[in-house]
């Protein structure tokens, strides 16, 4: 069953990761701090405050670099289907998720553009990869969030709060090519809204994504190179560059 597994991992790995990607640095915006359960929460009747207070803080971020635990829970296998790797983003738009282990794939992209390389035979190659028009989408409102205008997402998402210990934002899709395979996304939030931590995307067959976010550093300086679509920064100098950023 492991080695099934890890074939379908690898097939997919092409098919949906630069859109699937892309959907969870939407959600990063969020400044999410999530929990694996929540406790009993009450509907929010107007979500704009919080909403506000969210937008405020998303504007003070110019870039920020966090490591991830990707797990993809299917019915098909009894365990998930884990991937890890870190993800870069400026307020400008350019946005870096490398998978590090079990395979290493680069996605680079800004809303003008996007590029995929995959580590194979001991070199790093360039894969031939479009632009579809829903992934510019995404890059493009990951840009105006990052600047904090969260207005954009009501265009492609109904949004609903529920509040209690932690806060919920869940996002429904109303684009019919995105709602084909993502039913919603939850995003848990702290009070503060300044840790990102854990996003769901739910399908809607029932499988669902989990991503776990840790070492988040925010307003870093990035080395040149670290978005470069032709001959991209390895991942340890950018590490070194953002560790000792101060």
């Amino acid at each position: 069953m492991r080695t099934m597994a890890k074939i379908f991992l690898q097939s997919q790995r092409l098919k949906f990761f630069p859109l699937r990607s892309a959907i969870a640095m939407l959600c990063v915006f969020f400044n999410v701090a999530a929990f694996a359960e929540s406790p009993a929460l009450t509907p929010v009747t107007d979500p704009k405050p919080l909403l506000d207070q969210m937008q405020s803080e998303m504007a003070k971020v110019s870039s920020f670099y966090l490591e991830f635990v990707q797990e993809r829970r299917l019915k098909l296998f009894d365990e998930p289907l884990k991937t890890e790797g870190a993800m870069v983003m400026t307020q400008s738009g350019d946005m870096r998720w490398e998978t590090t282990t079990p395979f290493q794939s680069i996605l680079l992209g800004n809303a003008k553009s996007v590029a995929q390389f995959e580590f194979s035979k001991g070199k790093w190659e360039k894969l031939k990869v479009g632009m579809p028009q829903m992934l510019k989408q995404m890059l493009q409102q990951m840009t105006l969030m990052h600047q904090g205008k969260l207005e954009t997402l009501t265009n492609d998402f109904a949004l609903t709060v529920s509040t209690g210990a932690v806060t919920v934002v869940t996002m429904t899709p109303k684009n019919k090519d995105i709602s084909s395979f993502i039913a919603a996304l939850e995003i848990h939030l702290a009070p503060d809204l300044t840790a990102t931590r854990e996003v769901v995307m739910r399908e809607p067959g029932g499988d669902f994504t989990r991503i776990i976010f840790n070492r988040e550093k925010r307003n870093v300086t990035l080395p040149p190179g670290t978005f470069d679509q032709n001959k991209p920064l390895d991942l340890a100098a950018i590490k070194a560059a953002v560790q000792a950023d101060k």
